[in-house]
């Protein structure tokens, strides 16, 4: 297992404001959830994710994810953007803005505790494992984390095909 956190100070490039660090959360790492529902911070990511951070779920619904500050407004403004005249899209809105915690902070032993509705969507028990996804992390559910990457390991030939067409152009 590794993890690695990097720092990205800069001038307004890419959304980023002056002056502020923009983590990048890589690696993952296995942990437990203790009896009151809590899981410890890998030491390396606590820094990056800082305070005032937001636990939700991720867009597949299928683990917990944890945003800095930074990522969350980015996320909030742009589901600000949909009006709420858009039936469809308030639906997504309020799954996303509904199952998310605002203002999280780790205790002084580094932990965080995970909302038990939160826990019961992403189907958790006590082995979990935290997974970099560059701006935020995500918390899975060990057993998922393994099946999960085990069917992309399978497919990465078809992965690789898609993600080269839909975002890259010919010759990057």
């Amino acid at each position: 297992m590794w993890y690695n956190v990097v720092y990205t100070m800069g001038e307004m490039a890419e959304g980023r404001r002056v002056g502020m660090a923009a983590a990048e959360f890589s690696g993952n790492y296995p942990h437990n959830i203790d009896p009151k529902g809590r899981a410890t911070i890998p030491a390396a990511y606590r820094e990056a994710l800082g305070e005032g951070f937001t636990i939700g779920l991720n867009n597949e619904f299928n683990a917990i994810a944890l945003y800095p500050i930074e990522k969350w407004q980015d996320m909030s403004a742009r589901l600000d953007r949909i009006p709420d005249s858009d039936a469809r899209g308030m639906a997504y809105v309020r799954l996303i803005k509904a199952f998310s915690f605002t203002n999280q902070s780790l205790d002084g032993q580094g932990r965080v505790l995970l909302p038990a509705v939160l826990r019961q969507k992403a189907g958790m028990d006590k082995a979990i494992r935290f997974a970099g996804m560059g701006r935020y992390l995500e918390i899975w559910d060990e057993a998922r984390f393994v099946a999960a990457n085990e069917a992309a390991e399978q497919d990465i030939g078809a992965l690789l095909d898609y993600i080269n067409d839909r975002y890259f152009a010919p010759g990057d």
